[in-house]
C-alpha cells in the first residue's frame, strides 16, 4: 500500500514517462517536462498540473483501511519560439505527449516512482474530456494567457489509511 506521498508520486510517474518517450525529440532535455502551474512555468516545454483531488469509492476494498484517490491534471505545452512557430511548436509537442500517455495508459513498476513502485499496483492514465469553457474555469491565473491543453485523469491512488492513529491537536 501507498502512503501520503502516493500524490506526489503519481505525478512523478507520469512526468517519467514523458521524459523517458519524449526526449531528445521533441523536447531537448528531460528538464524541460515537469509539474507546474501554468502561471509558472520557468523553461519549461510541457507542464503537468494538478488541479483537483476526488475520493474514488469505485475501488473500495472491504475490510481494508485505504483511501482510493482519483487525480485530474491538465497537460500543456510551452514554447518560447517566435510567434509564427510558438503555436506548431505547441501543437507538435501536445500531439506527441497525446500519444506517449496513450499507449502508456497502464502504468506498470517500470515507470512507478516512490512507495507506488512497491505497492504491485498499476496506474491508469486516460485522457478526460474538458470543454474549452472548462479548461478556462480551471486557468484563472491573471496576465497569464491561455493555452491549449488537455485533461487527464490518473487512479487508483491508494493511500494506506490503517496506519494513523488520530492525535490530539498540540497547544
Amino acid at each position: 500500500m501507498a502512503n501520503y506521498t502516493a500524490i506526489v508520486d503519481a505525478g512523478a510517474s507520469i512526468i517519467e514517462v514523458l521524459r523517458d518517450n519524449l526526449t531528445p525529440e521533441p523536447i531537448l532535455s528531460p528538464d524541460m517536462i515537469g509539474l507546474c502551474s501554468p502561471a509558472e512555468t520557468g523553461d519549461l516545454q510541457l507542464g503537468l498540473y494538478l488541479y483537483s483531488i476526488k475520493q474514488n469509492r469505485e475501488y473500495r476494498r472491504d475490510g481494508e483501511p485505504m483511501l482510493v484517490l482519483t487525480l485530474y491534471y491538465l497537460l500543456t505545452a510551452y514554447s518560447s519560439a517566435d510567434i509564427k512557430q510558438r503555436a506548431y511548436d505547441e501543437d507538435y509537442i501536445l500531439g506527441a505527449a497525446i500519444q506517449v500517455l496513450h499507449e502508456n495508459s497502464s502504468l506498470g513498476s517500470a515507470y512507478l516512482q516512490g512507495t507506488l513502485g512497491s505497492s504491485g499496483e498499476e496506474l491508469r492514465v486516460d485522457q478526460y474530456f474538458l470543454s474549452p469553457e472548462d479548461i478556462q474555469k480551471i486557468w484563472l491565473f491573471p496576465n497569464i494567457p491561455y493555452r491549449t491543453s488537455v485533461g487527464y485523469m490518473v487512479y487508483p491512488i491508494i493511500i494506506d489509511t490503517g496506519g494513523f492513529i488520530a492525535a490530539p491537536r498540540v497547544r
